[in-house]
């Protein structure tokens, strides 16, 4: 008894192995895995013809007349199981491979998936530069190729909701990281020297949108008594489309005194809180939450108008 239960299993081992074999080896064109009707993958519950068409659960919903988009046939559609077995089965490797995602899922999911994948690729702004890499590859690109200045936001900025930094900013790209706890993105200032003065701009660099962050810049000199401030959302981009247009921050032409160090800014930026700790903390107040940003004030951001960067 022993040597046949023995036998049995080793001969079901030699199948599933056979099986695995097969799985890795067979391909198959991925217009047979979309709906003939929308072209979007196909997903169970799939449903067939009296002939044999597929169709999607979504455009059989819209065959109003009970036709066949196919054959044209008057029919009732039935599940179609062989098929969807078929799709539960096919797995895709992301596109973001070749960038280090060795994540495979269902064809069907492949798209959902991308959208959120931490290995989508960003690239690099600096023109004629072709590079693409995960976040912190073109984060380390920016500095060893083309010697991008950088700053460090303390990683005690990610356990409040807020942290404060002063850059000093020259004419082109600054690198705002974001310390060692968080990896998936982090900030790029630009400056520009235009006919009317000194044009700043910031975006969080990362491959999928998230929610908003805010900012708030100020600058002060102290030399002519000129003191400008600036809050804004902060957009996110992976740079495919190279840096975004419009600018943040303007400094006028004969408001900024000539430090060949470049031009101190007072930086803070806010993280979103997510709804259910705002939910808590005003509940616990008896107050009612709301989805709308709380001035920074508000927020437990202390006010520094009455500081000097230069005290830092």
């Amino acid at each position: 008894m022993d040597g046949s239960y023995s036998r049995k299993r080793t001969a079901e081992a030699q199948q599933e192995g056979e099986h695995s074999a097969k799985r890795l080896n067979v391909t198959v064109g991925m217009e047979t895995l979309d709906c003939p009707i929308c072209y979007n993958p196909l997903e169970p519950p799939i449903f067939q013809c009296s002939v044999g068409h597929f169709i999607c659960s979504s455009c059989r919903g819209k065959q109003l007349d009970k036709k066949c988009p196919s054959c044209c046939i008057k029919t009732s559609f039935k599940r179609y199981f062989g098929m969807e077995h078929v799709v539960q089965s096919a797995t895709v490797p992301c596109s973001n491979a070749k960038y280090g995602c060795a994540v495979k899922v269902a064809y069907y999911h492949k798209e959902e998936h991308e959208k959120a994948c931490p290995n989508t690729p960003c690239f690099c702004p600096e023109s004629g530069c072709g590079f693409a890499g995960t976040t912190m590859a073109l984060l380390d690109h920016l500095t060893n190729q083309h010697k991008c200045p950088s700053t460090t936001l303390p990683d005690s900025a990610f356990s409040a909701d807020s942290g404060t930094v002063n850059l000093c900013l020259q004419p082109g790209l600054h690198l705002l990281r974001c310390g060692r706890s968080v990896t998936s993105y982090f900030f790029l200032f630009s400056m520009a020297s235009e006919p009317f003065g000194h044009a700043i701009s910031v975006v969080c660099v990362q491959p999928n949108v998230t929610k908003p962050k805010s900012c708030n810049m100020k600058y002060e000199c102290s030399t002519i008594g000129y003191c400008e401030i600036s809050s804004c959302q902060i957009r996110s981009s992976s740079l495919s489309d190279g840096l975004p247009t419009g600018y943040d921050l303007i400094l006028p032409k004969g408001k900024v005194s000539d430090d060949r160090n470049g031009i101190r800014l007072r930086t803070t930026i806010i993280q979103p809180l997510s709804f259910s700790l705002v939910t808590s903390c005003l509940q616990g107040k008896g107050l009612t939450p709301t989805l709308q940003e709380q001035p920074f004030a508000a927020r437990g951001i202390p006010d520094d108008s009455d500081s000097d960067p230069d005290d830092e």
